[in-house]
């Protein structure tokens, strides 16, 4: 499960707070780890997970190698392998997640990463270089994700409504196929 909340414009400190008492709400859904990234000061990623796939090492948010990208995903990424062969610039893997093929994806392709994507997910990507963001859901909406808007400014994703209510004083479900861009105008079809 995924909790995001970007943009707040509380402290860092009482940002954590909030993120972690309201992604609790759906520890449920991924009872195997709970990991919290506070980003840039402003921003909580955080993520439930259940550990399917490299159940060692891929552990959630993830980060890239540089430390620049942040990244929490709800699913399976079923092509990760062929992403990974096919990727003009090389990326040292930190774990065995077919999560982590999305960082270096969405390096080399930026916005444009959601059509070699095969799986079913939904995700939260920061940029600490660029200080975007994205939020993305497969085509099918298999993964559950909604969009909320808090009174402070900041934009909220989570998996599911429960995470957002205390938070937000607007959601909606994030529709399917979508892409969610701070940098490119909010919600569109990808």
């Amino acid at each position: 499960g995924i909790l995001a909340i970007l943009g707040s414009a509380e402290s860092a400190e009482d940002l954590r707070k909030k993120t972690i008492t309201n992604v609790k709400k759906i520890r449920h859904r991924g009872p195997d780890w709970s990991g919290v990234k506070i980003v840039d000061g402003c921003n909580a990623i955080a993520h439930e997970r259940l550990a399917i796939m490299d159940p060692e090492s891929g552990e959630q948010p993830l980060v890239s190698t540089d430390g620049n990208i942040t990244l929490a995903v709800n699913g399976e990424i079923y092509n990760y392998k062929e992403i990974a062969g096919n990727l003009k610039k090389p990326y040292e893997f930190q774990t065995g997640s077919d999560c982590e093929c999305i960082i270096p994806l969405y390096q080399q392709k930026g916005e444009k990463l959601c059509n070699d994507l095969r799986g079913m997910y939904s995700f939260v990507l920061y940029d600490s270089a660029t200080k975007n963001f994205i939020a993305v859901r497969d085509h099918m909406g298999i993964t559950p994700l909604y969009l909320g808007w808090a009174s402070d400014g900041s934009t909220v994703f989570a998996s599911e409504m429960k995470a957002l209510k205390d938070i937000c004083v607007r959601f909606e479900v994030f529709p399917p196929g979508h892409i969610y861009s701070s940098a490119n105008g909010g919600l569109r079809k990808w």
